[in-house]
Formats: C-alpha cells, sequence, structure tokens
C-alpha cells in the first residue's frame, strides 16, 4: 500500500477525534476461475495438498491430478510422486489452475487442479 495525498487533519467538536482524507493506491487480486497460479506447498495428506500463493489459500485433490502421480505414505515426508522427476511435499513450489474460489472476510479459498500442460511442479 502506497500512501500519496494526506489532508490536513480537521477535530471533530465535541469528542476530540480527528478526521483526515487519505488518498492511498493497493494492490488488490481478485483470483477467478481458469487462472493459473504459482504457490507453496504447506501440507500434504492422502486426499490432496494445500498451497498458499500469497492471501489466497488452495486444496488441490488427488482426483485433480494426473493418474500417474500416487500418495506415498511411507516417504518422509509424506508425499505425492510419479517416481521419477515430480515430487510434491510440503515446501513444493507448484503451478495450479484455479476450478472454483469462496471468499469470506479476511481470506480466500479456492479448489485447483495440477492436471494439464505446464502444471505441477515448478523446477527451480
Amino acid at each position: 500500500m502506497d500512501t500519496f495525498d494526506v489532508s490536513e487533519g480537521r477535530i471533530l467538536p465535541g469528542s476530540g477525534l480527528a478526521e483526515f482524507i487519505v488518498g492511498y493506491r493497493a494492490v488488490v487480486w481478485r483470483p477467478f476461475k481458469g487462472e493459473a497460479v504459482d504457490a507453496i506447498v504447506y501440507s500434504v495428506n492422502p486426499h490432496g495438498f494445500f498451497a498458499q500463493a500469497g492471501p489466497l489459500r488452495l486444496f488441490v485433490s488427488a482426483h485433480l491430478m494426473p493418474e500417474e502421480i500416487k500418495y506415498d505414505a511411507n516417504a518422509t515426508p509424506p508425499q505425492f510422486t510419479n517416481n521419477a522427476d515430480m515430487v510434491i511435499e510440503p515446501g513444493t513450489q507448484v503451478r495450479v489452475k484455479i476450478i472454483g474460489t469462496r471468499t469470506e472476510v479476511g481470506e480466500m479459498w479456492a479448489i485447483g487442479s495440477i492436471h494439464g500442460d505446464f502444471l505441477g511442479c515448478l523446477q527451480a
């Protein structure tokens, strides 16, 4: 957020409160269905994984992953892997396509998919 104009204050009669007019610029982001976002995985379980993309929390179900990616509970930490070059565990950067969103006061949630071209793990 960037403040660019603050008026001179005005004391409100009878209360002692001050009133200011402030002009500001803020970056506002509203994710939409079909958008691809880069996120960081923070939790993995047999049903899918949770990731964070800025203020947006995402859940990617195991049903919305390519068939060759399977959950490996014996790995430490537990992960989704295709036993080749893709490993999804906490800390992994992923590219996710948003399937649906839900917004509540103070937080945003989305359901995502990594089934598609250019989606999934991002190589460093």
